[in-house]
């Protein structure tokens, strides 16, 4: 479900009525929705630590897990925080490496290969999940000699004694932090399997992993079982279903040209919610706009800077029931290296998703 007959684009349904001017006002702040922060509860959003870099409370109990898994005892939390920042700044910058290291505690291919763990049980060990990496890093440290030798464990990291002195100084400014009593289910509450925010006006490009990852199956009321996407915007995926209440009908499957690299998503509003409250929503935070419809892609659309195409009212066959009739869909597709395929294709060299804040 690609760019292609370009109807003239359609009423605004929502703001039907209003003053033009009271249109721009009101579409021009909803574009100014930059960030948006999950707040499943009052801790979710606080962070614990005393410098420039707070360690975000939801890690908390991941670094105490994954340290007492392994034996690392009393530093072993502080020293896998120390790690944490000093790698990817607590997950904020996931950008594979020019060694290609990759994921939240940056692992090589082989090393993840070698030492991979699946932290939170959920069937798969993947390096951009939080508690998979940490609980990879902290076995590898205890394979590389801790407890007994922080220096050396540390430097079989990354072998620099540069790199050993950084993560010992965050480390000991960090450990009164991962000290604090933050349980894991409230971890688990506050969304700690994926990053609690996005940034949806930046964008980050992603070279590994090169691999599916279906959907989760509650978020998907297509047929048969889930369909993937590429592995790479999965967090972003399941960010936009769950922020937005949205649910999925078509991920990766032939027919579609951007449907087939894993791509794009065709949704519709989970069951219980409305299309304005949903997929309009969605639309305008990605850049959507009623004039610019009948296109869906930039410049026509000011359209935030991962994302190729957004298909909905005013483009043929998409848009609210009003719009599309039964076949009534929201059509958003990620920009990748290159535009998707007619049949089903493998992952592409790169993909650009949106990075993350706590």
């Amino acid at each position: 479900m690609e760019p292609g007959a370009q109807p003239a684009p359609r009423s605004f349904r929502l703001l039907l009525g209003l003053p033009v001017a009271v249109l721009a006002v009101t579409v021009g702040g909803l574009l100014a929705l930059t960030v948006v922060l999950s707040a499943a509860s009052p801790s979710c959003g606080e962070a614990v630590g005393d410098l420039n870099g707070k360690v975000p409370a939801r890690l908390v109990p991941i670094y105490q897990e994954a340290a007492a898994k392994f034996g690392l005892e009393r530093r072993g939390p502080s020293i896998l925080a120390g790690v944490n920042w000093v790698e990817t700044g607590f997950g904020t910058n996931l950008g594979v490496s020019s060694a290609e290291a990759e994921g939240w505690m940056q692992f090589l291919p082989e090393t993840w290969e070698a030492f991979g763990v699946d932290g939170n049980g959920d069937g798969v060990k993947d390096p951009y999940n939080p508690w998979d990496a940490i609980f990879a890093a902290a076995r590898l440290l205890r394979y590389s000699g801790a407890p007994e030798n922080w220096h050396d464990a540390i430097f079989s990291y990354n072998h620099a004694e540069w790199y050993v002195e950084k993560v010992e100084r965050f480390a000991e400014r960090f450990s009164g932090a991962v000290g604090q009593n933050v349980s894991a289910g409230e971890a688990m509450a506050c969304g700690a399997g994926t990053p609690s925010g996005a940034v949806v006006r930046q964008a980050i490009r992603l070279f590994a992993p090169k691999a599916f990852k279906p959907l989760p199956a509650a978020l998907w009321i297509g047929d048969g079982a889930p369909q993937a996407v590429d592995a790479r915007i999965w967090p972003n995926a399941v960010w936009l279903l769950e922020n937005y209440d949205l649910r999925v009908t078509a991920a990766r499957e032939a027919g579609h040209q951007t449907h087939g690299d894993g791509t794009a998503m065709d949704m519709v509003p989970a069951a219980g919610h409305g299309w304005d409250e949903t997929a309009l929503r969605a639309s305008v935070d990605l850049g959507w706009i009623p004039s610019c419809g009948a296109s869906g892609t930039a410049p026509v659309c000011p359209l935030v800077p991962a994302i190729q195409f957004v298909g909905y009212n005013g483009f043929e066959g998409h848009g609210d029931p009003a719009h599309a009739g039964s076949n009534a869909h929201l059509h958003v597709s990620w920009k990748s290296s290159e535009y998707g395929c007619p049949g089903l294709c493998e992952p592409r060299e790169w993909v650009e998703v949106f990075p993350w804040v706590e």
